[in-house]
């Protein structure tokens, strides 16, 4: 089954929902974390790997508290992806503007992305260091943090795209009956996550895996 990323490299992976089975089984993330909703409380981004110093977690708080009727964030995907370019566009800066908040008070990009999932993990994905160099690689080598409302944009709009909006919808319903809580949001995180860990072990290493082809770069 065939999914791009930022609609640059096309990537086939043989079974994606055992795939995202593999990774639920052996990574903590999905029992301590994903099972917690919808009873998460912003704490619990800890348990997904974003190590945010206590003392910043009530500033934290008061930020997302304030977030309850940003428009953006009451939508899911599905909505979302349904809507003209321009509108999601100006949903993904209306996110930017919380992400810089949140930045403001110390913690990057990743750990700022990890906290709006955990809140709102059926629109909001994680956007972590390895996706950030992946964009820089592949779509705009100037791009940093501070402008976050353009690569959250290159996320949705990618994934508005077919195959990927397809594919994804497809896999979901597979997995939703017997994963709970797992959005599609989550799904496709698990999956490009995969594809790009893959893709660096094909780069350092004579590997040639089977499940996943990834587009090894020259």
């Amino acid at each position: 089954m065939k999914f791009c990323l930022f609609s640059k490299a096309e990537f086939d992976i043989t079974d994606p929902v055992a795939l995202i089975e593999c990774y639920c089984i052996q990574t903590n993330f999905y029992s301590a974390y994903d099972l917690l909703i919808p009873h998460r409380q912003i704490d619990d981004v800890a348990k997904i790997g974003a190590r945010i110093d206590r003392g910043l977690l009530e500033n934290i708080r008061g930020i997302v508290a304030d977030t309850r009727d940003t428009q953006v964030f009451s939508h899911n995907l599905d909505y979302l992806l349904a809507q003209k370019a321009d509108a999601i566009q100006a949903c993904a800066y209306q996110a930017s503007e919380v992400l810089k908040r949140l930045m403001n008070v110390g913690i990057g990009l990743s750990q700022a992305t990890k906290v709006l999932h955990t809140v709102y993990p059926h629109v909001m994905p994680m956007i972590d260091s390895m996706l950030q160099e992946e964009y820089r690689r592949t779509v705009d080598s100037a791009w940093s943090q501070s402008d976050p409302g353009q690569i959250l944009y290159a996320y949705y709009i990618n994934l508005r795209e077919q195959p990927n909006r397809g594919h994804l919808t497809d896999v979901y319903n597979r997995v939703a009956p017997t994963l709970p809580c797992l959005t599609k949001v989550r799904v496709f995180d698990i999956i490009w996550w995969s594809y790009l860990r893959a893709k660096k072990l094909a780069e350092r290493t004579p590997v040639k895996l089977s499940t996943i082809t990834a587009v090894v770069s020259t």
